[in-house]
């Protein structure tokens, strides 16, 4: 069962919505906290494109790849900046800022040394609940790439680790592998 969204998380997401954050930074709602934090660096950007890049490749013309985009977890309140999601095309067609969580076929987070714990622990449960059936952690400190899939009730019961370098095998609608050590 999804945990409930509380008067307080709306009062976060409120507040959010009105925080004008400095240049070089977002905005996200974790784990019932407002978080302002930096914008990647350019070699985490980097590795970003190269991701969107290569998983592009990979998709069906009625999916996209984007950076930076706000998802909304309608069963905890939460709101995360993925790296990357896959969204519907038609999706992204609208003028809307926030995203439905179930919506994504698949968030990309990569780690960065203000941000490695949320990624490898709360993002993970945050994207479960937010049934996002793939959620991909590249956690650059590890050169270790994990796959988390089959959410349910705010946990993947199926977890794949890689380390860089190594194909990691990626279901339907991808149509192979997403081949990590053409992207470093």
């Amino acid at each position: 069962m999804a945990m409930p969204v509380t008067g307080l998380m709306q009062d976060l997401g409120t507040l959010a919505d009105h925080i004008e954050a400095p240049d070089g930074y977002r905005v996200e709602i974790i784990d019932g906290k407002v978080v302002v934090s930096p914008t990647p660096l350019g070699s985490h950007a980097l590795l970003a494109s190269r991701v969107q890049y290569a998983l592009r490749g990979l998709l069906p013309a009625e999916w996209e790849i984007v950076q930076y985009v706000t998802l909304a977890i309608p069963a905890t309140g939460e709101r995360y900046i993925p790296d990357l999601a896959v969204l519907p095309s038609s999706l992204l067609t609208e003028e809307i800022w926030k995203f439905p969580s179930q919506e994504a076929l698949l968030t990309v987070e990569i780690t960065s040394p203000s941000n490695a714990e949320t990624d490898r622990v709360k993002k993970p449960r945050g994207y479960a609940y937010g049934e996002i059936p793939a959620y991909l952690l590249i956690d650059t400190e590890n050169r270790r790439w994990t796959l988390f899939e089959e959410p349910e009730n705010g946990v993947y019961r199926k977890q794949m680790h890689i380390t860089t370098g190594d194909d990691l095998p990626l279901q339907a609608p991808f149509s192979g592998p997403l081949r990590t050590a053409a992207i470093g």
